[in-house]
């Protein structure tokens, strides 16, 4: 194990470590606490830890699957909609948002089923729209898992907005937004490794809306 020095250091250290241990084949509940234990490494930087870092394995698979944010022209796109609004809304409002080891971006507010809509929501909203618009893909879905606050009146609005826009898709609730997302027949748009692992071909749509909006993500080594 290296010796870290400073903050940016131990997280650093422990993400070489993590990415060890996982390349070594540890379950990843275990590692993520071993490591973590083992730098006095506590709250949202223990799950930053566990969000971001990859073992190569992971990394090379999901990489595979990514579709370039301008290879979307003419596909049918299903987006994952809590997923992507949360990420888009946290680097709208400047909250911390990594580029992980599988390139994928991800937030780490850690809220799902205690997110709340607000103003910033209804932007974020539209600036997924607007950069979906801009690729001109086939049919658009968005779906919003029903067991969510305001899930309802989101994809109401999404709908709206879609129609607005001249875009041939749909937005709805669903009470199985994974499940639909894995055995979607088209690009998913999400940032869930679970999602994007099933999947035959993933989006990373937070990151291309950060793009146009010019919103930075960091890996953890730019920290330092």
């Amino acid at each position: 194990m290296c010796a870290p020095k400073t903050p940016p250091k131990t997280l650093l250290c422990a993400a070489e470590d993590l990415r060890h241990l996982l390349n070594r084949g540890y379950p990843r509940k275990s590692a993520v606490r071993f490591v973590c234990d083992h730098y006095r490494i506590s709250g949202d930087w223990r799950l930053v830890l566990s969000r971001v870092v990859f073992d190569s394995k992971t990394v090379e698979r999901r990489v595979l699957k990514m579709v370039r944010c301008d290879g979307i022209r003419g596909r049918r796109v299903g987006v994952d909609g809590f997923n992507v609004l949360i990420g888009v809304e946290a680097g709208l409002v400047g909250e911390p948002v990594f580029r992980c080891d599988d390139e994928f971006v991800r937030d780490v507010r850690g809220v799902f089923r205690s997110y709340r809509v607000a103003e910033t929501s209804w932007r974020a909203l539209d600036e997924v729209l607007s950069f979906l618009f801009d690729q001109s893909p086939r049919w658009v879905e968005v779906l919003f898992d029903v067991q969510i606050s305001k899930s309802g009146e989101l994809s109401r609005g999404c709908q709206e907005r879609l129609e607005s826009r001249g875009m041939e898709g749909v937005c709805r609730t669903s009470r199985s937004v994974d499940l639909e997302l894995k055995q979607f027949g088209g690009v998913v748009a999400t940032s869930d490794g679970i999602i994007i692992d099933e999947a035959g071909s993933a989006l990373n749509i937070i990151q291309c809306v950060y793009e146009r909006i010019g919103v930075e993500s960091v890996k953890i080594e730019e920290m330092v």
